[in-house]
């Protein structure tokens, strides 16, 4: 496996992520601001606090760049969900969680056939983290869907858990809707963030609730050995889309049977990442859910990852 050189955090990657695997993770939020200026993830040295001057929606992936406390600037990639959030977070200070992932390798020039990969180091969260010396916040009650310890998703007990699981030890994802979710009534959000953890969420998409056929669109598809389904949220523009899904098929080496569950990243149509779930996941996703809720294809495909 080769890795991908990174000479200073000024590098400007594009990488296309493709999966998190299990590698160390360095939660910088909980810091105090003094406490550290930089860490190292995956032997590389990273700033851990920055305040987002620019978002870049790469081809590939979310390019940001920052201003440090002292006024130098850099640039890192990250996690498309920090893109989504440019609003709310452009201008603040933020403490930055690091990962290494696996991602295609600069040299496939975004080719899907392309197998060849490296491991970078991507920013997959970024937390509001005032200076030191600021005044304190005033503590407030957490978010409805802020995560509890041993958690399995986050929805409420007065929601419906239509789709949830670990895309890896430190993000969880999470399709939750209304019990009264209809055709015309209720609604339905992605959701998605750290487990186990009472910060609140990276992601709510939409963030107005809307009935389930105007925040989504889906199919159930029929498979040798078995059938499928997948469930797709999209931004406001549908430059950026997030796809749920589960399936059972014969995909084995020699044909068996096997089953899928992950979600899938894409831009501006076009597959930036794809993410399996750990372990079994949560779904009602299939054509029953799907009628009850009124969720329909809107003429759309989706290919279901190997």
């Amino acid at each position: 496996m080769t890795s991908a050189s990174i000479s200073a955090p000024e590098s400007c990657l594009f990488p296309s992520v493709l999966r998190l695997g299990s590698v160390t993770l360095l939660l910088l939020a909980a810091l105090p601001a003094a406490a550290q200026d930089t860490v190292t993830v995956g032997g590389q040295k990273k700033r851990a606090f920055g305040t987002p001057i620019e978002f870049q929606n790469g081809d590939v992936s979310c390019g940001i760049t920052f201003r440090d406390d002292r006024g130098a600037t850099f640039y890192e990639s990250a996690d498309f969900d920090l893109c989504v959030q440019e609003k709310a977070l452009k201008g603040k200070r933020l403490a930055l969680t690091y990962q290494t992932a696996r991602v295609m390798a600069a040299s496939c020039q975004g080719n899907p056939d392309c197998k060849k990969s490296d491991t970078v180091v991507l920013i997959v969260s970024a937390k509001p983290a005032p200076l030191a010396a600021a005044a304190p916040a005033a503590p407030s009650a957490p978010p409805p869907a802020a995560a509890k310890a041993g958690q399995t998703s986050f929805c409420t007990p007065a929601e419906t858990v239509v789709f949830s699981c670990r895309t890896s030890p430190t993000k969880l994802v999470s399709v939750c809707a209304s019990k009264d979710a209809g055709p015309t009534r209720g609604y339905l959000q992605y959701r998605t963030g750290k487990p186990d953890s009472s910060e609140p969420l990276d992601l709510t998409l939409p963030a107005a609730q809307m009935p389930p056929p105007q925040a989504a669109s889906g199919e159930s598809v029929p498979f040798a050995g078995g059938g499928g389904a997948w469930l797709r949220i999209a931004t406001k523009t549908n430059n950026i889309a997030f796809t749920v899904y589960t399936g059972i098929g014969k995909w084995g080496p020699r044909g068996e049977v096997q089953e899928k569950a992950g979600l899938a990243v894409e831009r501006d149509g076009k597959r930036v990442a794809s993410l399996k779930c750990i372990g079994k996941p949560i779904s009602l996703l299939g054509p029953d859910w799907f009628e009850k809720a009124g969720i329909k294809s809107k003429d759309l495909d989706f290919d279901f990852p190997d």
